[in-house]
Protein backbone atom coordinates (compact mmCIF):
# COMPACT_ATOMS: atom_id res chain seq x y z
CA UNK A 1 0.00 0.00 0.00
CA UNK A 2 1.44 3.14 -0.99
CA UNK A 3 1.76 5.96 1.80
CA UNK A 4 0.19 9.17 1.80
CA UNK A 5 1.00 12.53 3.84
CA UNK A 6 -1.83 13.79 5.84
CA UNK A 7 -1.89 17.70 6.70
CA UNK A 8 1.11 18.36 9.25
CA UNK A 9 3.48 15.87 7.93
CA UNK A 10 1.92 12.70 9.37
CA UNK A 11 2.58 9.56 6.86
CA UNK A 12 -0.19 7.38 6.67
CA UNK A 13 -1.74 4.41 4.41
CA UNK A 14 -4.65 3.77 2.72
CA UNK A 15 -7.60 2.92 5.09
CA UNK A 16 -5.60 4.04 8.12
CA UNK A 17 -8.51 6.53 8.13
CA UNK A 18 -11.30 3.87 8.18
CA UNK A 19 -12.35 4.83 4.97
CA UNK A 20 -11.63 2.18 2.84
CA UNK A 21 -12.98 -0.02 5.80
CA UNK A 22 -16.46 1.97 5.51
CA UNK A 23 -16.32 1.27 1.78
CA UNK A 24 -15.51 -2.43 2.37
CA UNK A 25 -18.29 -2.45 4.36
CA UNK A 26 -20.85 -0.57 2.17
CA UNK A 27 -20.15 -2.48 -0.79
CA UNK A 28 -21.17 -5.86 1.49
CA UNK A 29 -23.90 -4.99 2.24
CA UNK A 30 -25.42 -3.69 -1.36
CA UNK A 31 -24.24 -6.70 -2.34
CA UNK A 32 -26.03 -8.35 -0.26
CA UNK A 33 -29.05 -6.33 -0.63
CA UNK A 34 -28.84 -6.25 -4.16
CA UNK A 35 -28.59 -10.17 -4.32
CA UNK A 36 -31.42 -10.49 -1.94
CA UNK A 37 -33.80 -8.44 -4.01
CA UNK A 38 -32.67 -9.67 -7.59
CA UNK A 39 -33.83 -13.05 -6.43
CA UNK A 40 -36.92 -12.12 -4.51
CA UNK A 41 -38.34 -9.64 -6.66
CA UNK A 42 -38.40 -12.32 -9.56
CA UNK A 43 -39.18 -15.25 -7.35
CA UNK A 44 -42.48 -13.34 -5.51
CA UNK A 45 -43.80 -11.90 -9.21
CA UNK A 46 -43.49 -15.69 -10.62
CA UNK A 47 -44.90 -17.06 -7.05
CA UNK A 48 -48.02 -14.53 -7.88
CA UNK A 49 -48.57 -15.22 -11.59
CA UNK A 50 -47.52 -18.89 -11.99
CA UNK A 51 -47.24 -20.70 -9.25
CA UNK A 52 -47.43 -24.36 -10.06
CA UNK A 53 -45.09 -23.39 -13.14
CA UNK A 54 -42.26 -22.16 -10.41
CA UNK A 55 -43.02 -24.78 -8.17
CA UNK A 56 -42.12 -27.46 -10.87
CA UNK A 57 -39.24 -25.63 -11.95
CA UNK A 58 -37.69 -24.88 -8.37
CA UNK A 59 -38.28 -28.46 -7.56
CA UNK A 60 -35.66 -29.37 -10.28
CA UNK A 61 -32.90 -27.50 -8.21
CA UNK A 62 -31.33 -29.34 -5.19
CA UNK A 63 -30.16 -26.66 -2.04
CA UNK A 64 -26.57 -27.41 -3.17
CA UNK A 65 -27.27 -25.71 -6.60
CA UNK A 66 -29.43 -23.31 -5.08
CA UNK A 67 -26.78 -21.91 -3.02
CA UNK A 68 -23.93 -22.01 -5.37
CA UNK A 69 -25.99 -20.06 -7.53
CA UNK A 70 -26.51 -17.52 -5.11
CA UNK A 71 -23.02 -17.22 -4.29
CA UNK A 72 -22.39 -16.70 -7.67
CA UNK A 73 -24.55 -13.93 -7.87
CA UNK A 74 -23.64 -12.29 -4.38
CA UNK A 75 -19.94 -12.12 -5.61
CA UNK A 76 -20.81 -10.67 -8.97
CA UNK A 77 -23.20 -8.00 -6.96
CA UNK A 78 -20.20 -7.63 -4.26
CA UNK A 79 -17.60 -7.07 -7.43
CA UNK A 80 -19.45 -4.87 -9.60
CA UNK A 81 -20.99 -2.67 -6.03
CA UNK A 82 -17.00 -2.11 -5.22
CA UNK A 83 -16.52 -0.61 -8.78
CA UNK A 84 -19.67 1.24 -8.46
CA UNK A 85 -19.52 2.72 -5.25
CA UNK A 86 -15.61 3.97 -6.49
CA UNK A 87 -16.79 5.71 -9.12
CA UNK A 88 -20.48 7.02 -8.50
CA UNK A 89 -20.95 10.34 -5.97
CA UNK A 90 -24.18 10.38 -4.05
CA UNK A 91 -24.20 14.18 -3.95
CA UNK A 92 -24.19 14.22 -8.19
CA UNK A 93 -27.12 12.25 -8.51
CA UNK A 94 -26.97 12.16 -12.44
CA UNK A 95 -23.30 10.59 -12.27
CA UNK A 96 -24.22 7.87 -9.74
CA UNK A 97 -26.92 7.01 -11.93
CA UNK A 98 -24.94 6.47 -15.12
CA UNK A 99 -22.14 4.65 -13.09
CA UNK A 100 -25.74 2.45 -11.88
CA UNK A 101 -26.44 1.67 -15.32
CA UNK A 102 -23.13 0.70 -16.18
CA UNK A 103 -22.23 -1.67 -13.32
CA UNK A 104 -26.03 -2.94 -13.61
CA UNK A 105 -25.23 -4.11 -17.42
CA UNK A 106 -21.91 -5.76 -16.03
CA UNK A 107 -23.77 -7.24 -13.01
CA UNK A 108 -26.87 -8.72 -15.59
CA UNK A 109 -24.23 -10.73 -17.28
CA UNK A 110 -23.69 -13.58 -14.34
CA UNK A 111 -27.13 -13.03 -13.36
CA UNK A 112 -28.15 -14.32 -17.02
CA UNK A 113 -25.46 -17.39 -16.17
CA UNK A 114 -27.02 -18.02 -12.75
CA UNK A 115 -30.56 -18.33 -14.78
CA UNK A 116 -29.17 -20.61 -17.55
CA UNK A 117 -27.76 -22.98 -15.12
CA UNK A 118 -31.17 -23.23 -13.23
CA UNK A 119 -32.62 -23.76 -16.62
CA UNK A 120 -30.02 -26.27 -17.67
CA UNK A 121 -30.05 -28.20 -14.03
CA UNK A 122 -33.89 -28.03 -13.29
CA UNK A 123 -35.43 -28.34 -17.46
CA UNK A 124 -33.39 -29.15 -20.87
CA UNK A 125 -30.30 -28.16 -22.32
CA UNK A 126 -32.57 -26.66 -25.41
CA UNK A 127 -34.34 -24.77 -22.68
CA UNK A 128 -31.07 -23.42 -21.43
CA UNK A 129 -29.50 -22.27 -24.86
CA UNK A 130 -32.92 -20.44 -26.16
CA UNK A 131 -32.29 -18.85 -22.24
CA UNK A 132 -28.96 -17.98 -22.51
CA UNK A 133 -29.35 -16.45 -26.49
CA UNK A 134 -32.42 -14.33 -25.77
CA UNK A 135 -30.83 -13.20 -22.64
CA UNK A 136 -27.15 -12.62 -24.20
CA UNK A 137 -29.00 -9.87 -25.68
CA UNK A 138 -31.29 -8.57 -22.66
CA UNK A 139 -29.22 -9.30 -19.96
CA UNK A 140 -26.93 -6.24 -20.25
CA UNK A 141 -29.68 -4.07 -21.01
CA UNK A 142 -32.12 -5.35 -17.96
CA UNK A 143 -28.94 -4.93 -15.96
CA UNK A 144 -28.01 -1.11 -16.93
CA UNK A 145 -32.10 -0.44 -16.08
CA UNK A 146 -32.35 -2.42 -12.46
CA UNK A 147 -28.87 -0.46 -12.02
CA UNK A 148 -30.27 2.83 -12.42
CA UNK A 149 -33.48 1.66 -10.10
CA UNK A 150 -30.82 1.04 -7.50
CA UNK A 151 -28.68 4.08 -7.92
CA UNK A 152 -31.71 6.40 -7.78
CA UNK A 153 -32.32 4.20 -4.32
CA UNK A 154 -29.25 4.38 -3.17
CA UNK A 155 -29.14 8.61 -4.10
CA UNK A 156 -31.96 8.40 -2.11
CA UNK A 157 -31.57 6.72 0.47
CA UNK A 158 -28.09 8.70 1.30
CA UNK A 159 -30.08 11.68 1.38
CA UNK A 160 -32.53 10.58 3.74
CA UNK A 161 -29.50 9.09 6.06
CA UNK A 162 -27.69 12.60 5.87
CA UNK A 163 -31.12 14.86 6.60
CA UNK A 164 -31.06 12.43 10.07
CA UNK A 165 -27.89 13.05 10.59
CA UNK A 166 -27.48 16.92 10.30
Amino acid sequence: MAETTRQGGERTRPGDDGREGDAALSAWALATFHAATLLLVPLTLAHVVAPDALGDLLAGLDTLVGLALFLVLWGATWWTNRRYLAACAFADAGRTLAVGARWGAVTGLPLLGCVVVAAFVATNPTFAALVLVAGGLLAPLVGAVVGVVFAALDVALDRAAAALVS
